[in-house]
């Protein structure tokens, strides 16, 4: 494989690397982000449906870890709420959506609408207890700022080995002719 041959190809390679750290991290954070510049809306229902996607669910990686839901039986509109495991494990002392008894408890929903039909979750309570939306932006926040770090310094990556590959120049190749044959050597 010649074409790797030249560090040239290699520094593409690491942009592009660098490229799709970006987009990840963007795809990740955009309904927060959106989250915040939209108005809350308060929702009264019970639980119909909740899940946790099950490649990050429980692993406390930011914007990953999170649980989608569904109140009033409505199959049209999801929520999604975004929290470490801490707070969890804290709204799992007054309220769990993996319990039996959890489609009877009234709950107390602010959320923003991100997309037609997907919420996320600003705060949430039942009688017992309730994630406030401080708690909750406070971790939005903080994780916010630490991907918006992530995000720069791939940019910032991506452009110097754009850079340097764009400088550096692929070593041509000339043509030697010994005792009547040709041979293909690189130029020094």
């Amino acid at each position: 494989m010649a074409f790797f041959h030249t560090r040239k190809y290699v520094y593409f390679n690491a942009a592009l690397l660098f490229l799709l750290v970006i987009v990840w991290c963007v795809s990740s954070t955009h309904l927060v982000v959106r989250s915040f510049r939209e108005e809350p809306h308060l929702f009264y229902g019970t639980l119909s449906h909740a899940s946790i996607p099950s490649l990050f669910g429980g692993t406390d990686i930011p914007f990953l870890d999170k649980t989608y839901f569904q109140i009033n039986g409505d199959k049209d509109v999801t929520f999604v709420l975004y929290a470490t495991g801490e707070m969890n494990e804290i709204l799992s002392e007054w309220y769990d959506f993996a319990d039996v008894d959890a489609a009877s408890i009234p709950l107390e929903i602010w959320a923003s609408r991100v997309k037609d039909n997907l919420f996320v979750v600003q705060s949430i309570s039942t009688s017992e207890g309730g994630l406030e939306w401080e708690e909750l932006a406070d971790y939005m926040v903080g994780n916010l700022l630490v991907v918006a770090g992530i995000v720069l310094f791939s940019f910032i990556g991506m452009v110097v080995f754009v850079i340097l590959g764009i400088k550096t120049k692929v070593p041509r190749r000339r043509l030697v002719r010994q005792h009547g044959i040709v041979e293909e050597h690189p130029r020094r």
